[in-house]
């Protein structure tokens, strides 16, 4: 029998410790330095070459058509920049890029806290001004300030609290201070006519009806978005306001450009505007408008008049078919290259589209493959409910408004306030 050393019970003892320490902690190595981490918290120190730390606190900035406040940045609170002008640095929140006026302050090379995995988690909506803490701790220093009325991008939560990321360190939000946001809104029409020329509900509003709800977004001061701003909001790289909406078409009915254009027009408001592109060869020129005949489509002229309000967005070619036997729309028949064959007919007419809103609300994976090897970022569904990150950018949920829904329906989905098992 082999002779066992009475240093044994020792090497087991210190395998033992290891093996214990290494349950608890993690080894992070980042640029030739290890960290040890605590597992529930995912951060590690990480040496940036330009750190902004402010003398004196300055408002945070989103850049779109003009510079929207969204934030307050504290001083002496170090913030990792990205990029700078004449007048602004550049850093990040979330996935996207913000912006701090130029004043008193240094830049330097120092050592932040940073995330190490972020996720793909939820957004929260501020509902008054929110203190952003260094620590998940009421009596930690504020780093930042989110302003009234926006959506932020969070990318975890621990205990009571969200984290987000400002300037790449993390942030956290005390859960009772905010609401968790359900989503976007996402509106979806096809047909609309004066109550009195209707001869069906289905697939249609009236006009009467649909005044009044865009009336109701107008006196509300709803904000319409564009399929790109909803992709950003969707992927963190976007801060929403509270009251924003997006209003989609399905089809490129010309009864849309009769009745419901004038009135977006009138309101400010845009629209994204699904087009099946075959149908636009149906007619040439000038349409004259008629309610009672058989539905008619945009023309191509239609799709360049009519770009101040619509995007023009995908909703294929020819596969907007139903196969009555199945139930089913024939795209669910066809081979992953043949609806890429027909997206890319589709979006040779739309060629600024990034969504494509599926015939029928029906679709499969290869639909999906398709739609992403065509270049298109969204999928728009008819499953009921809001835009959100729980799902896939290619399973994106909308509410249909046809004349049998009420206006206080249609108030408690732009509101937020439906729920859905």
């Amino acid at each position: 029998m082999r002779k066992i050393s009475n240093k044994m019970p020792v090497v087991v003892g210190l395998i033992v410790l290891i093996i214990s320490v290494g349950a608890i902690w993690v080894l992070i190595k980042t640029e030739g330095r290890v960290f040890a981490q605590d597992t529930d918290r995912f951060v590690m120190k990480k040496e940036f070459e330009r750190v902004l730390t402010l003398d004196e606190r300055q408002p945070i900035y989103m850049k779109g058509a003009a510079l929207t406040r969204i934030g307050e940045l504290q001083a002496d609170q170090p913030v990792a920049v990205t990029g700078e002008d004449e007048v602004y640095y550049e850093l990040r929140l979330g996935n996207m890029s913000v912006f701090v006026r130029k004043g008193e302050g240094t830049v330097e090379r120092k050592k932040l806290t940073t995330v190490v995995q972020t996720e793909r988690f939820a957004a929260v909506h501020a509902l008054q001004k929110t203190a952003v803490y260094e620590g998940a701790d009421l009596e930690s220093s504020v780093i930042m300030e989110m302003e009234e009325g926006y959506r932020y991008p969070v990318v975890r939560e621990e205990g009571d609290w969200f984290i987000l990321t400002i300037g790449e360190r993390p942030g956290y939000i005390h859960k009772q201070s905010v609401a968790l946001d359900e989503g976007l809104p996402v509106l979806v029409y096809h047909h609309v006519l004066p109550r009195q020329k209707m001869t069906t509900m289905n697939s249609t509003i009236s006009l009467e009806s649909f005044e009044q709800q865009m009336g109701y977004l107008a006196d509300h001061h709803f904000e319409t978005l564009t399929a790109h701003q909803l992709y950003d909001y969707l992927e963190g790289r976007l801060v929403v306001p509270g009251k924003a909406v997006l209003i989609t078409f399905d089809d490129g009915l010309l009864s849309t450009k009769e009745y419901a254009y004038p009135i977006l027009k009138q309101y400010g408001f845009s629209a994204l505007q699904h087009i099946i592109s075959s149908r636009t060869d149906r007619a040439q020129g000038a349409q004259l408008f008629d309610a009672e005949g058989p539905l008619q489509f945009f023309t191509a002229a239609d799709v360049s008049e009519l770009a101040d309000v619509f995007q023009f967005e995908a909703h294929t070619y020819e596969l907007h078919s139903l196969n009555e036997d199945l139930g089913a729309g024939v795209a669910l028949e066809s081979s992953k290259e043949e609806i890429l064959l027909d997206l890319r007919r589709n979006i040779e007419q739309v060629p600024a589209a990034v969504s494509i809103a599926y015939p029928y609300g029906h679709y499969n994976d290869h639909f999906i493959a398709a739609a992403k090897e065509a270049g298109l970022l969204i999928g728009f569904t008819t499953n009921e409910g809001y835009a959100n990150r729980k799902a896939s950018n290619y399973e994106v949920c909308r509410y249909g408004m046809t004349e049998k829904r009420t206006f206080e329906q249609f108030v408690a989905y732009v509101e937020g306030d439906m729920t859905w098992p």
